[in-house]
Parts: structure tokens; C-alpha cells; sequence
């Protein structure tokens, strides 16, 4: 079992209106904050062409991000509560909950920070990090059966870590959508 460690997450948000200035913070002790000209990776989020579900998963992913970053923030509920509103029950809780366990492999694989958008930023709607890019990559390819496409997605979410638990618990949340006929990665 791996021992549990704080989530290293580095926020991303467009603090200075009209401008592409990003702020970044980490939630582990790091040094201070730092204003960047350019953030490289961070994308047009609409250029990944998501649909109605990776839609949802970014949302809720984010805000379980935030849980960690930020346990005061308690947006687990929130992540909860849109889950709950976007699918029937039982199955909101549930896809929520699969999403939590699958946040909480990327935060023991990864060995630094995942660079994320806040869901409560005007930027949310806009824009992508390389490591979000990542996670919903492996999400859509292990949604559309392409393991070697999933796996080198995972890899580069995990950083070099266990990819095969990332995959895992994608694949556990491609079941209970039904988009997962039969299990292929084994954690």
C-alpha cells in the first residue's frame, strides 16, 4: 500500500482581468507564489472536443481536486451534488465517488504537482492544463476501447507512476457508465 501524501496541486487561475497573466499556488509547502507571462500547455479547452460526460468528469474532478488542494473549500459536496443533478440516482454518488478514488491514484502516482483549473474561475470554461488534457484523454480512450492510446495517456497523467491503477479506476467508472463492456487493465 502506498502511504497516503498531501494531493500537489497548482492552481491555475486568471487572476488580471484582460490579460493572459496566470497565477499558480501550490497546496503543499512550495515557494511563493509566482506570477507567469505564459503557462506552456494551457490550451483552448474547446479544441479538445468533449463531450456531454468528459464535460461532467472535468467539472467534478475539479472540484475534488480543489477538496485536496483546499480541504476547507469542501467542494466534495459540490462535486457530489452536480453529480447528482447530471445523472440519476443511484448512479451520481457513484460516478462522483468513482472519480474521487481515481483523483486520489493520480495524487499517490504523480510525484509533483497537478496543475489544474479551479471550477469556480471565469478561465474554467476556457481553458485546459497539459495534465487535465491527460486525465480526459485516458478517460475517452479507455471509454472507447483503445488501450494503447489509455496507456500512454496515463503514463504521461502519472508522470512516470503506476499507470495501471490510474487505469484501473477509469475503467471502473467506464463501467458503472456502461461505456466499459469487460475489464482489460488490471491494477
Amino acid at each position: 500500500m502506498v502511504p497516503q501524501q498531501k494531493m500537489h496541486c497548482a492552481r491555475i487561475s486568471t487572476g488580471l482581468p484582460q490579460n493572459e497573466r496566470l497565477h499558480m499556488r501550490h497546496a503543499t509547502p512550495k515557494p511563493t507564489s509566482q506570477i507567469l507571462v505564459y503557462e506552456p500547455g494551457i490550451s483552448d479547452r474547446a479544441a479538445l472536443d468533449m463531450d456531454t460526460f468528459e464535460e461532467m468528469f472535468l467539472t467534478v474532478a475539479r472540484q475534488i481536486i480543489t477538496t485536496f488542494d483546499e480541504p476547507d473549500t469542501q467542494c466534495w459536496m459540490s462535486a457530489f451534488m452536480e453529480a447528482e443533478a447530471r445523472f440519476p440516482p443511484p448512479f451520481g454518488a457513484t460516478i462522483a465517488h468513482a472519480i474521487v478514488v481515481i483523483v486520489n491514484v493520480l495524487r499517490e502516482e504523480r510525484s509533483s504537482a497537478f496543475s489544474y483549473i479551479r471550477h469556480d474561475d471565469p478561465a474554467d470554461v476556457l481553458f485546459i492544463t497539459p495534465e487535465e488534457r491527460y486525465l480526459l484523454l485516458t478517460l475517452r480512450e479507455v471509454r472507447q476501447n483503445n488501450g494503447f492510446r489509455a496507456r500512454m495517456n496515463a503514463m504521461l497523467a502519472c508522470e512516470g507512476g503506476d499507470a495501471a491503477r490510474l487505469l484501473a479506476a477509469i475503467e471502473r467508472l467506464g463501467i458503472i457508465t456502461g461505456d466499459v463492456g469487460s475489464p482489460e487493465f488490471q491494477p
